[in-house]
């Protein structure tokens, strides 16, 4: 039975048997991993290498649940959990001595970089047993590999204390706990359940600032956002300002808002198969409520992004699985021609000068570096001299990383998102058609933002997940 035919999981039992306990156990540290993720995206704190401290254990509890599993005489089962623990002890160690002063200090410096690339890559492939890997999975490995490989490569050129050093680490093993072992762990049902809750909680914090203004709450600063254009309705404009609620602008908010949109249809369907009246009532609120949030944010990004998820997965809801691959090539052209429409002028929605970002980017790609791209600096730096505006990111994902890391960064990452979508849509009949339709919508979104997977920030772990639970084929 596939993924999606599946009945939703009933995460809050009162059956206290041993498995149930365990499962609670996980379930909670990857609620906690997510709110961390939220709070240093909202507080603007680092909280980089905690973070992938956090999925390495999350990993260590995947890796012992896995042995226990395969291994039946006790003699084996120890010294696959005494393996997994001290492989965990030692990625751990590691990621500590790259917080401070930093790796391979010393005139060993590549080698170092070159062990602990070879460290953190065998860690993630042992907690997963990769001895279950499908060929698509060895194919997504591969362009992993190959992009945090250039990336490490690329840290060489910054002194070892400095953080453009040091961070590959941090967003190679955030981003490989979220493709291969967080699906593996925690059921995709629990994580469409925590994301519209978790996005509802910031929509409501944001509402308040109708009624009392700005406020300060603990440590967050919830705010409104007077600098940019007021969300409109066309032919009625309501009067409200922009809301970005404790994020540091409405795209943020956006972008959890649109999650939440997609996590909470999904719910609401998977209830109305299932005939549960309480949880398609719960979900229709979580999704009006994120739905509020996401146009009050007026993230057109976001907007484009949730109503290409949205629309995937419901004429999949009303036609079916063999409408799957046809919504997809739509949706992507889709976009495509609204593209093309705004370049021209035929459709009046301002891109907020990003096709003169993307040409600038584009025109860097082509006259730097062209294997291993310009390193881990700021891509705004690299693209400046290429256009007459102040100085911006590229505002896409892609385009940030071909700056950074080259045609062999750039392709392993085009690849891997792309690679995924498209092995989802040949086959059809066995994907999970949510993840499929969320997978098409981040795609979507990072054409217009500048975060990549390759990082730790809301978007990029939640695109990141996404990916990692399409790619999941058990």
């Amino acid at each position: 039975m596939s993924t999606v035919e599946r009945e939703p999981a009933t995460l809050f039992v009162h059956d206290w048997s041993a498995d149930n306990v365990v499962n609670g156990v996980v379930y909670g540290l990857f609620g906690i991993h997510l709110v961390l993720v939220f709070l240093a995206h909202t507080t603007g704190s680092v909280l980089a290498w905690q973070l992938a401290a956090s999925a390495i254990l999350l990993g260590a509890v995947l890796g012992c649940r896995l042995a226990a599993g395969t291994y039946e005489e006790i003699e084996q089962l120890q010294t696959a959990f005494l393996g997994v623990l001290g492989f965990t002890f030692v990625v751990l160690g590691v990621l500590y001595q790259s917080s401070s002063p930093g790796l391979g200090l010393g005139p060993n410096r590549p080698f170092a970089v070159t062990i602990v690339f070879v460290l953190s890559l065998s860690f993630l492939l042992v907690v997963t047993d990769a001895r279950r890997y499908t060929l698509i999975q060895w194919g997504a490995v591969a362009c992993f590999a190959v992009l945090t490989g250039v990336y490490l490569a690329n840290s060489l050129a910054f002194v070892p204390s400095s953080t453009q050093s040091r961070w590959p680490l941090w967003a190679a093993i955030v981003m490989g706990s979220n493709l291969l072992v967080i699906p593996r762990l925690v059921p995709e049902e629990v994580f469409l359940w925590f994301l519209p809750r978790l996005a509802a909680v910031t929509v409501l914090l944001g509402l308040f600032t109708y009624v009392i203004g700005d406020y300060a709450l603990w440590i967050f600063e919830v705010r409104q956002y007077s600098s940019g254009p007021t969300p409109q309705i066309p032919g009625f404009d309501p009067g409200v300002t922009t809301l970005q609620s404790a994020f540091p602008n409405p795209n943020s908010f956006g972008m959890v808002t649109f999650a939440g949109v997609v996590a909470a249809f999904v719910e609401f369907h998977r209830s109305v198969v299932a005939r549960r009246p309480l949880g398609a009532s719960v979900a229709a609120v979580l999704m009006g409520l994120c739905g509020l949030g996401l146009f009050l944010s007026n993230a057109r990004a976001a907007m484009l992004a949730a109503a290409v998820a949205v629309g995937i997965y419901a004429v999949y809801a009303v036609g079916g699985r063999l409408t799957v691959p046809v919504t997809v090539v739509a949706s992507v052209l889709g976009v495509a021609g609204l593209l093309a429409g705004m370049y021209v002028g035929v459709i009046d929605i301002s891109a907020t000068n990003r096709f003169e970002l993307w040409s600038a980017s584009l025109g860097a790609i082509r006259d730097g570096p062209l294997l291993f791209g310009y390193g881990n600096g700021s891509t705004a730096e690299v693209i400046d001299a290429y256009h007459t505006e102040d100085s911006f990111s590229p505002h896409n994902s892609y385009l940030r990383v071909f700056i950074q890391a080259g045609f062999v960064g750039g392709l392993a990452y085009a690849g891997l998102v792309v690679g995924t979508i498209v092995a989802g849509m040949v086959d059809y009949r066995e994907v999970d058609v949510a993840m499929l339709a969320f997978a098409v919508g981040w795609a979507t979104h990072q054409m217009f933002e500048s975060y990549t997977m390759f990082q730790w920030g809301i978007g990029s772990v939640l695109a990141a997940l996404v990916v990692g639970y399409l790619l999941l084929r058990e």
